[in-house]
């Protein structure tokens, strides 16, 4: 053996394991920035075509707001948490959802609800978003618990009988929440 050869092979190794990864990364990159966005998707639920369990809890300025105050609305439950990535990519999608409904006669009403976080760091989340909805703190989980939220976010959709009608978990964007709301709105029976 020649002295020398094995450290150019040496290189050689090197050289192609380096190109290796780095064209791993290249495909994961292209592959990570051409599939579509996350977005929530329909759950089954034992709640579905039931009354929406009641609740009643303190807003993060100090009011208090109860699911009875919006019987005769359609109104969207939604459990967040500040920590949570997928409703930090979902509230702005709420925001404009809910401006949008407020413009709108009988547009839907939003309710938001902590889940499993630190009061100031959701409070700085709505306010960093804007969020004009009364939004609660669920101190011990009682109103995840009684509506069997695993996670955030998870939106439930209530018709103006106080029934659930649909369940959705993950990230929503507009076109959705317009879809639950009039596939909602024109699959009432008097409500």
């Amino acid at each position: 053996m020649r002295p020398g050869r094995s450290g150019r092979s040496g290189r050689r190794v090197a050289f192609w394991i380096a190109t290796a990864v780095i064209v791993g990364f290249v495909v994961l990159a292209v592959v990570l920035a051409t599939r579509p966005p996350v977005q929530a998707f329909q759950a089954d639920s034992p709640l579905l075509g039931r009354l929406a369990p009641q609740f009643s809890g303190t807003t993060f300025n100090g009011g208090t707001v109860k699911l009875s105050q919006f019987k005769g609305r359609y109104v969207f439950v939604n459990f967040f948490a500040s920590w949570c990535p997928a409703c930090q990519s979902e509230e702005p999608n709420l925001v404009a959802f809910n401006f949008q409904q407020q413009e709108t006669p009988n547009g839907a009403a939003l309710v938001s609800v902590d889940f499993r976080d630190y009061l100031a760091s959701a409070r700085q989340f709505v306010a960093t978003y804007g969020a004009r909805w009364p939004a609660i703190s669920d101190p011990g989980g009682k109103i995840a618990n009684a509506y069997g939220v695993g996670s955030p976010p998870t939106t439930f959709l209530i018709n103006p009988k106080g029934v659930v009608v649909t369940v959705l978990v993950g990230p929503l964007d507009v076109k959705q929440l317009d879809a639950s709301l009039s596939f909602a709105r024109s699959h009432s029976s008097g409500g």
